[in-house]
């Protein structure tokens, strides 16, 4: 049986492709959004999946970058 998915190359650094693999691996079954691992900086994902991967690894960037206090003058 032959089935079809719409698929999107994407090209991330290599960072990025660490952060979507661990992510996509904590997702369940038919949750679970690369289609392909192509190389170090290529993925194939499921087209529809797009908004939320980029939601969810923007949550993650974002949960990463520390803010310095400026000193009091």
């Amino acid at each position: 049986m032959v089935r079809l998915v719409k698929g999107i190359l994407i090209e991330c650094d290599p960072d990025a492709r660490v952060v979507l693999l661990d992510l996509n691996s904590k997702e369940e079954g038919n949750r679970q959004f690369i289609i392909e691992d192509l190389d170090s900086t290529h993925l194939f994902i499921k087209a529809d999946d797009l908004g939320r991967i980029q939601a969810a690894l923007d949550k993650e960037f974002e949960s990463t970058v520390y803010e310095v206090d400026q000193p009091a003058k």
